[in-house]
């Protein structure tokens, strides 16, 4: 029987459906979702609270949270 903490990751979280299947496209700073197909962008500003935050393109770009408010910084293209 599988253990309910041996669950694997199947990636970011879609703001749109919900379902964990966000994908990083080609060009940087840019997002879609593999289910719903909607597009999204990291923005530098929060679009919640309006703080500004530095936008670290690395490879582990799974970081698109606001450090202020906790909000998500993609905005839907």
């Amino acid at each position: 029987m599988a253990d309910p903490a041996d669950t694997t990751s199947l990636g970011m979280e879609c703001p749109a459906c919900h379902e964990p299947w966000l994908r990083p496209s080609n060009l940087a700073g840019r997002y879609r979702c593999v289910s719903c197909l909607h597009r999204f962008e990291l923005r530098s500003v929060c679009p919640h609270c309006g703080e500004h935050g530095t936008i670290v393109r690395m490879a582990g770009s799974e970081n698109v949270a606001c450090n202020v408010c906790g909000g998500s910084m993609l905005v839907e293209v």
